[in-house]
Formats: C-alpha cells, structure tokens, sequence
C-alpha cells in the first residue's frame, strides 16, 4: 500500500471512530472559534493536565472537553461574566469570589439572565439550584418543591439525587455547542434555547424551550434588549402530556404543583374561587391594574405565546404570560428563593417602585406600591 493510501485509510478511520463516539453520547453542541479553546487531544501540555480555570481536577472529560460545564462556565479569578477564549464567547454563569453587579447595570460584571451561582455557593441553599461541583446537596429540601409524588421513579423522587449523581447541569441543559445558531428563534433546529430541552427527569419528559436570545446574555438588558421567552397558558394535568415548548412546561417538568391544583372540576389553579398560589403560566389579565402594565420590565420578564423573533418593549396584556421567571432567575440571587427582586424588604406597599428599592410585585399590580 502506497503511503498517500496508508495516511488516508488512517484518517479515514479515526474520523470514523470519533464520529462513532460523539454520536454514541448526548448532542453537544453553536460556538466559533478555533477548536483548542475547548478541546484537547491528549489532556497534557507540557506533561500536565489541560483544565479551565486552574481547575484541580484532572479527570477526563466527555468529548475531549478541556474542562466540564462548571469549569468552562465559571470565573474564579474575576467578576467578568462573559469571558473570551481565544475568539469564543464564553457567558459566566459561577463567580466565586462574587463582585458581579446585579441586577445588570450593562457593565462586564453584569448579571447574566439566568443570575450567578455565587450566591447559592456563599449565602446558602436558598440561593439558587444547587449543582454538583458547585454547592453541596441541599439539607432544607430533599425534593423538588411543587413535585408531584413523594416515592416512585418521578421527579420528586430523584430530584435530591438528581443534580448530583446524574450530570449536574445536564439536568436541565442539553448541550449542542456545534449546533446552526443562526436564526431569530431559537428552538429545536438550534439546540433549544440556551440548551433547555428534552431533558429526561425521572419518566417526564420536559419539551425544549423556545425563545429569543439575548446577544449578550443579557448582561446589558432594557426594556428593548432583553431575551424572549415562550410562554403559554393552559391548565397542566398530573401527566404533563402536552409539550408546548414554553418556559413554564419546561420548569413545571419538576415543580408540577406550582402550574396546577389537584381539584375535582379542575379550575385555574384555585379552590373555592381562591388563589392558593401565585398564578403561573396565567395570561395577565386585561382590566383592573393588570392592564397597565404596557412597557416591559426586566425585573419582571413576561413570556409570548406567539414568536417572531422580534423584541419590543410592549407587553400585551390579554395576551402576554406571566411564569415561573417572571419572579425566579433558576442559577441564583442575591434573595431567598431565587427572587430576582427583595421580596420581604422592598415590597412596601405604600412605597413607590425604585431603583434602590425594586420590587416586581409592582410590575403586574401596578396600584399596589401607592405612586
């Protein structure tokens, strides 16, 4: 055999192995950029071991990975929550040593969407979800708050065990880095938005989720720069059965209580006519105070049950969804139950909404803070 011949039988069948395994695993996924920035050949550069961020595990990774999501998605030498590596783009989700600005003032330690894991880490496990190499298990709650079932193989039953034994943030993200990123929505085609989709929780399967993302991840956000989220209104049922690729079906994957009420006659999540808790996944109203709520709020995002791939700064009431993130950002805050806002200081009614003292309550009861 020629060498021309031997060198392309060679290529041939490493391409052919490697294929083989990145499509024996889950979707990883669209980033640009030279592939060094995230990948090693041989984990050893100069006879050491290639991490991110000085990370001291040295384990390999899955699909020559230089370092695992925490590792590439964590600062631990700065408050900068987007960082570059070589020409990629990298959002920070994990600053351990804190300094971020939040809520995002659009400098280069703003807050990304989804908040930071340094409050979960430092102030305790009411801060944020708790992922494994980042915080420790939660000792408040071994179960997913809203689950439905307490034994059995559902959410409720694996969700204590879940982030740390299972992938951590493979829980809820599905990784597709290499996936087209082209487009004004972002769905299926391009790996879901910010990766939230398919994920297998016990024998649910929540949908992916649709949207529209930021360029930045909202570290600069506005009322005409910020991420659009799909949302819908419908009543859930104990099965979950119906995927409609909206923020809500995906968080109610796990916190199903939290989306419907188990009543006889059914009934939008109230018994005797009684809200027994906050409305999620709800159309805001058009009348009373709700419909004065026009002008969007990052503070208190609402999702669009119809998207274009526009962003505006109108909020439709009557048409527009309150969820589960209009109140909580799912990484973490500064506030007790991952509020984006201080709920049990700022929310004085009487006291008008500011930028020292924000409170999102006001942002749908817009009577309430007495302006």
């Amino acid at each position: 055999m020629k060498n021309r011949d031997r060198k392309t039988s060679l290529l041939l069948a490493v391409t052919a192995t490697l294929a083989a395994f990145v499509l024996a695993g889950p979707a990883w996924g669209a980033v640009t950029g030279d592939c060094v920035n995230c990948h090693t050949m041989h984990n050893s550069q100069d006879g050491t071991a290639i991490e991110f961020n000085n990370a001291v595990n040295e384990d390999p990774n899955a699909s020559l990975l230089k370092s695992d999501c925490v590792g590439c998605h964590s600062n631990p030498n700065g408050s900068e929550t987007i960082l570059t590596l070589g020409d990629s783009r990298v959002p920070i989700v994990y600053n351990p040593g804190g300094g971020v600005v939040y809520p995002s003032d659009g400098s280069t330690n703003g807050t990304l969407a989804g908040g930071n894991f340094y409050w979960v880490a430092s102030q305790g496990d009411a801060y944020g979800h708790n992922v494994r190499g980042i915080s420790d298990a939660d000792q408040n709650l071994p179960f997913a708050p809203g689950g439905i079932g307490q034994s059995g193989n559902t959410c409720n039953f694996c969700h204590g065990s879940m982030t740390y034994d299972n992938g951590g943030c493979v829980s809820c993200h599905l990784p597709a880095h290499h996936k087209d990123a082209t487009g004004d929505v972002v769905g299926q085609d391009h790996g879901w938005y910010r990766f939230l989709g398919n994920a297998m929780i016990g024998q649910l399967t929540a949908a992916g989720v649709i949207g529209v993302e930021s360029d930045d991840w909202e570290q600069t956000v506005s009322a005409t720069n910020h991420n659009v989220y799909k949302g819908s209104a419908r009543l859930y049922t104990s099965t979950f059965t119906t995927q409609d690729n909206s923020i809500g079906s995906f968080c109610a994957g796990c916190h199903g209580n939290f989306h419907h009420e188990y009543s006889e006659g059914g009934g939008m999540t109230t018994t005797l006519g009684a809200w027994i808790r906050h409305p999620s996944d709800v159309i805001i109203p058009n009348e009373r105070e709700y419909a004065d709520y026009t002008t969007y709020d990052p503070l208190a995002p609402v999702a669009k049950t119809a998207l274009d791939g526009t962003v505006t700064d109108v909020v439709v009431p009557g048409e527009d969804v309150v969820t589960c993130i209009s109140c909580h950002r799912p990484h973490g805050s500064p506030y007790s139950d991952m509020l984006r806002w201080d709920y049990a200081n700022d929310c004085n009614t009487g006291n008008a909404d500011s930028e020292t003292e924000p409170c999102g309550c006001y942002s749908c009861h817009t009577t309430k803070d007495g302006a």
